[in-house]
C-alpha cells in the first residue's frame, strides 16, 4: 500500500476510536510561498547505487565481510572509524562525551573537500543521523559506519556536490548498549525517553550536539519488532507532537512520505507508518507513535529541525528472509542506509528552504510567545485533539517564575534546551518570547505529562 494512501487512512483509525480530529498542529501559520521539490526515485536510486559502489580502500565493517552473520562491536567500530578519519580527508573523528561506563560518544562529520567547522556548519547546512540510540538495534549503526564510508569515498560528482554544501554528521549514542546488547544504557534509562529530563550523558552529548551544530535534518535509525498486522519491513513517522510548527511538521511529514519512504520502496522494501497496524491494506489502531516530547522524534520537531523516525523490522518478515536469517539482517541494515538517502535527496533538493524555515519556525515561536498567542498543548497529537481540559491552555501564559532551588536544579538542563532566563529577586524569570517556546510549559508546568518541575506561570509579565 503506498504512503499517500496510509495518510488518508489515518483519520479512519482516529475516528473509530471516537477522537476528535485535526487536520495538523495548530502553531504558527506555515509559509506556503514556495513548494518542496518533488523527488524523483529512479534518479535518487541511481546516486544510492553511486553511492554504494564508492572505492572503500578496502575498509570493510565485520558485517559486511561476514555477509550479515557477525554486528559489528564496539571496539571494531572505534577501529574502524579511526580508520576513516585517517584515510579520508572528508571525514573528522570526535568524541562529544562519554558515556556511563566512560566509552567514547563518538560524532562523525562527513563533507567536502574536507568537514567545515562547528561555526560554519551551524551558519550552514547539516544533516545528523542518530546511529540506534537503542544498543539491540543494531542495524541503524551498521548502514551509519557503511554510508559515512561510501560519502567519505565517493567520486560521484552529485554526492560531491551535496557534501561541498551540506555537511553529514553521525553520532552513536549508546555504546555502553551496544556492548551488552540492552536497549538501554549502563543504568538501564531508555536515552530515548530522556530528551526532557537530560539526565544521561547520552542524551546530554545528542542534545549539546543539536544546539551548536544546529541541525537542519535529523533522521532517527531504530529497529522494531514485526507481528500480525505489523509486519513491512520498514515504518517511518514525523514528529506528532501539536507544538510542533506547522511549517516543520508538514516539511517532516513530505520527507517520510516523497523521500525516505519511497526510498525504501523503490529498493524493493516495503514499509509503512509507525504505530498503526494494518489489516486488508487499512489501518485500524494506532499503538504507537504519539506525542511525548521526551522522545528524540518529537523533540527534534520542537527543537524546529526537519526530523524523522526510521524503524527497519529486527528478524524475518518474508518467506525468503524466514529462510534465509543473514538475509533478514542485510535487508534492516538496507532500509536504514536507503532511508538515509532518502533523507539525503531531502536536504539536497530542499536545503534553502528547510534551513529558512528552520530559523523561521524559531522567529515565529518568539514572536507568539511575545503575543501570548496560540494554543499550548500538555496532551494530543496532530491529528488528535486532547481529551481533557487540561490537555491544551487555549490563553498561554507569557512566562514561568523560577524559585531559586528550581533554578540551581535546572539551570544547567535549560541551558542544553536552549531555554534563556532572567535572574530576579524570586528566583529568575523565564518568558515565553524566545525560540524555545514550544518546550518551555512541556518542562515547566505543572500540567506537563513529563514536565521536570512546577513552575509558576504568569499571564501578566
Amino acid at each position: 500500500m503506498g504512503h499517500k494512501k496510509r495518510l488518508s487512512a489515518v483519520a479512519c483509525v482516529l475516528a473509530l476510536a471516537g477522537t476528535a480530529l485535526v487536520a495538523g498542529p495548530t502553531a504558527a501559520a506555515p509559509d506556503t510561498s514556495e513548494t518542496a521539490a518533488s523527488p524523483d526515485t529512479a534518479d535518487t536510486q541511481a546516486l544510492e547505487r553511486s553511492l554504494a559502489e564508492a572505492p572503500s580502500r578496502g575498509l570493510q565493517t565485520p558485517f559486511e565481510a561476514s555477509n550479515g552473520a557477525n554486528w559489528t562491536t564496539v571496539e571494531e567500530a572505534q577501529t574502524y572509524l579511526e580508520e576513516l578519519d585517517a584515510g579520508s580527508e572528508r571525514v573528522a573523528l570526535q568524541q562529544v562525551g562519554e558515556s556511563v561506563e566512560g566509552r567514547p560518544l563518538n560524532f562523525v562529520t562527513v563533507g567536502s573537500p574536507a568537514p567545515e567547522s562547528q561555526e560554519e556548519v551551524a551558519d550552514g547546512s547539516m544533516i545528523l543521523f542518530n546511529c540506534s540510540i537503542h544498543g539491540d538495534e543494531p542495524s541503524g549503526r551498521e548502514g551509519c559506519l557503511q554510508l559515512a564510508r561510501d560519502l567519505s569515498t565517493t567520486k560521484d560528482p552529485a554526492w560531491k556536490r551535496l557534501l561541498n554544501k551540506t555537511t553529514v554528521g553521525f553520532i552513536f549514542t549508546n555504546p555502553d548498549g551496544w556492548e551488552a546488547d540492552t536497549r538501554e544504557n549502563a543504568d538501564d534509562v531508555d536515552i530515548n525517553r530522556d530528551f526532557l529530563a537530560l539526565a544521561t550523558p547520552e542524551a546530554q552529548a545528542l542534545a549539546t550536539v543539536m544546539r551548536d551544530w544546529n541541525p537542519d535534518v535529523l533522521n532517527d535509525l531504530h529497529e522494531f519488532g514485526p507481528r500480525e498486522f505489523y509486519d513491512t519491513q520498514a515504518l517511518v513517522l514525523w514528529p506528532r507532537n501539536r507544538n510542533v510548527d506547522s511549517t516543520i511538521h508538514d516539511l517532516s511529514e513530505r520527507m517520510v512520505n516523497d523521500y525516505t519512504g519511497a526510498q525504501i520502496e523503490a529498493n524493493g522494501m516495503t514499509s509503512g507508518i509507525y504505530g498503526l497496524l494494518v489489516k486488508d491494506g487499512e489501518p485500524f489502531q494506532q499503538v504507537a507513535g504519539d506525542h511525548q516530547a521526551r522522545i528524540l522524534r518529537n523533540y527534534t520537531g520542537l527543537k524546529h529541525i526537519t526530523g524523522q523516525l526510521t524503524e527497519a523490522a529486527q528478524g524475518p518478515v518474508t518467506p525468503e528472509e524466514e529462510n534465509d536469517p543473514l538475509l533478514a539482517n542485510r535487508r534492516a541494515v538496507d532500509v536504514q542506509y536507503s532511508s538515509a538517502v532518502g533523507s539525503l535527496a531531502m536536504i539536497s533538493e530542499n536545503r534553502t528552504r528547510l534551513a529558512r524555515q528552520s530559523a523561521q519556525a524559531a522567529e515565529r515561536a518568539t514572536q507568539a510567545g511575545a503575543d501570548q498567542a496560540g494554543v499550548v498543548y500538555f496532551s494530543g497529537q496532530d491529528n488528535m485533539l486532547p481529551t481533557t481540559s487540561d490537555g491544551a491552555e487555549p490563553h498561554p501564559m507569557c512566562g514561568y517564575q523560577l524559585t531559586e532551588a528550581q533554578l540551581t536544579e535546572l539551570g544547567s538542563t535549560l541551558e542544553l534546551h536552549e531555554i534563556t532566563w532572567e535572574e530576579n529577586a524570586e528566583g529568575a524569570f523565564v518568558t515565553m518570547a524566545q525560540p524555545g517556546k514550544t518546550l518551555i510549559p512541556l518542562l515547566l508546568d505543572e500540567r506537563a505529562e513529563y514536565g521536570l518541575t512546577e513552575a509558576t506561570p504568569l499571564d501578566d509579565c
